[in-house]
């Protein structure tokens, strides 16, 4: 997901930026949390995937969460959101 007002960041200030360590960063990307093209480390990184990276980050340290837990939480959290999507409305 792009917009024309995203930023983006190279390897280095999204490690900045999303407050963590390389092998962090790559072992999300090899659990595909975070989708990239190409090397990790000359890729760009959007906002949106800053967002993710942030979020992860923060499973994992609050949960005290391994890299592939991180990853199922995240994939559980992505459907539970496609669901809610999904479901009308319910007026109460």
């Amino acid at each position: 997901m792009q917009h024309e007002t995203d930023v983006f960041l190279n390897f280095e200030q999204t490690l900045a930026a999303g407050g963590c360590q390389r092998e962090w960063l790559l072992g999300l990307i090899e659990e595909e949390v975070i989708v990239v093209q190409g090397q990790p480390e000359n890729c760009a990184y959007s906002g949106f995937q800053l967002t993710r990276i942030r979020r992860a980050t923060r499973i994992g340290r609050d949960f005290e969460a391994s890299i592939p837990a991180t990853a199922l939480i995240m994939r559980l959290l992505d459907e539970l959101e496609e669901l809610r999507k999904s479901q009308p409305a319910l007026e109460e």
